[in-house]
């Protein structure tokens, strides 16, 4: 793993700025300069809270660092009981590490965060203490983390300046971004090739975004956290505990950019799984001969 460097900020106040403040529905949010690490805008900064999948930002780096992307990954039968968001793969079958890391960051896939945590800690408890290890050696010592994916768990939480910080450590990996910019991820699932759509609406409506990752769950509510760029400058946007996270993101960004997208934009960028090609034997058919599906999209929440 990398020699780690500490980023020193100085600031005390839960909340700064005002801006847009009163419209924003997130519990803490935070939008700095990325090199200088101005604030530009932010709330409760410093509160402790769920970071649902955003996780998997911390879970891809580690697994960056420590796999090639070549290694061939059998998952166990835990697999089989994490919940969605899924890419749905197997326990009897092998799996390529950068198709679970793309898959992770992509798709969101619970289960490719937990199969890869298994694979290179040895179990999902211990992976969790590299996790912690990691992002505290970064500075980001009001974070903690039970699991790989961001599961709900009530001890398992971070801040938004945390996950700033661990964006901008992020940020320099140059195949962390590579991935995190990718639109579409086509996976090979057997018989299936399915296309996965990345989750960040804002590459696809918005020519300023780098990269960012999502989250949710019902208990953390929404999350995010991305990079954007302006004239040479790159901006980092974290939000925690959202009602209208895509709302709530735009109004923050019109502290940095005279022009975001509309309703309209926003929403017809939501992800959209689609099988591309399914094959079946035909019935009476030689052995061995297989018919092209048709094309159908799957009915899955993003």
């Amino acid at each position: 793993m990398v020699n780690f460097l500490v980023f020193t900020v100085i600031f005390i106040l839960p909340w700064v700025a005002n801006g847009y403040s009163d419209l924003v529905t997130a519990r803490s949010y935070i939008l700095i300069e990325k090199d200088s690490m101005e604030i530009i805008e932010g709330k409760y900064i410093e509160r402790k809270l769920p970071p649902a999948s955003t996780t998997k930002v911390v879970t891809s780096l580690i697994a960056l660092e420590k796999l090639s992307g070549e290694e061939m990954i059998r998952p166990s039968k835990g697999v089989l009981s994490i919940p969605p968001s899924k890419m749905g793969i197997k326990p009897n079958k092998k799996y390529k590490a950068i198709d679970l890391i793309k898959g992770m960051l992509i798709k969101s896939a619970n289960d490719a965060a937990y199969t890869l945590a298994c694979y290179i800690a040895g179990s999902e408890e211990k992976f969790a203490q590299m996790m912690n290890q990691f992002v505290h050696q970064l500075g980001a010592t009001n974070t903690n983390f039970r699991n790989a994916s961001g599961l709900y768990d009530p001890y398992q939480y971070t801040t938004c300046y945390d996950l700033a910080l661990i964006f901008r450590y992020a940020l320099d990996s140059d195949r962390f971004r590579q991935i995190l910019s990718i639109k579409y991820f086509d996976f090979k699932d057997g018989k299936k090739l399915i296309r996965f759509q990345n989750h960040n609406r804002f590459l696809f409506c918005f020519d300023p975004a780098i990269g960012g990752k999502t989250g949710f769950t019902k208990a953390s509510r929404h999350s995010y956290v991305g990079a954007f760029q302006k004239d040479g400058r790159t901006y980092i946007l974290a939000i925690l505990g959202s009602e209208d996270l895509w709302g709530d993101a735009l109004w923050l960004l019109r502290n940095v950019f005279d022009t975001v997208p509309n309703e309209e934009e926003i929403q017809s960028a939501k992800a959209k799984d689609i099988i591309l090609a399914s094959y079946k034997e035909k019935k009476g058919s030689i052995k061995g001969h297989k018919k092209r599906g048709s094309i159908s999209k799957l009915k899955r929440k993003t």
